[in-house]
């Protein structure tokens, strides 16, 4: 078998990490292992995408976050105080306060329009 790229095919970093893709608002978001990536329009709990979603009432202020283990599997919670319009992987709405398994070609959803395309690549199980 032939030895496999270590590089990412979407993005050629070498690196574990996760890539989240949103078509609308145009925001492309690379996250590696260590504190979660959190997803919402607070500028304080949310410092990378704030600013991406600020006019987004339907995303909440605190509504979901992104976690990259060393081994290379990805996490998605919702806080437990849950989102006003929910957290949905591949259709199916997350419960609030649950970390629930990413894979790779996986649908990330916020409430009802924002929609991220997700690119795993590390060593863990579903990446690619």
């Amino acid at each position: 078998m032939a030895p496999r790229d270590a590089r990412c095919a979407s993005c050629g970093r070498p690196r574990t990490h996760v890539l989240l893709v949103c078509a609308e608002p145009c925001l492309e978001l690379r996250h590696g292992p260590g504190p979660p990536l959190r997803i919402g329009r607070d500028p304080d709990w949310a410092p990378r995408t704030a600013a991406a979603f600020a006019d987004w009432d339907k995303v909440s202020r605190r509504h979901a976050s992104i976690t990259v283990e060393p081994d290379g599997t990805v996490w998605v919670e919702e806080p437990a105080t849950g989102s006003r319009n929910g957290t949905f992987l591949n259709g199916a709405r997350i419960a609030p306060g649950v970390r629930t398994p990413v894979r790779d070609s996986d649908r990330l959803r916020l409430g009802l329009r924002i929609s991220f395309a997700v690119r795993v690549h590390g060593p863990g199980p579903g990446t690619g």
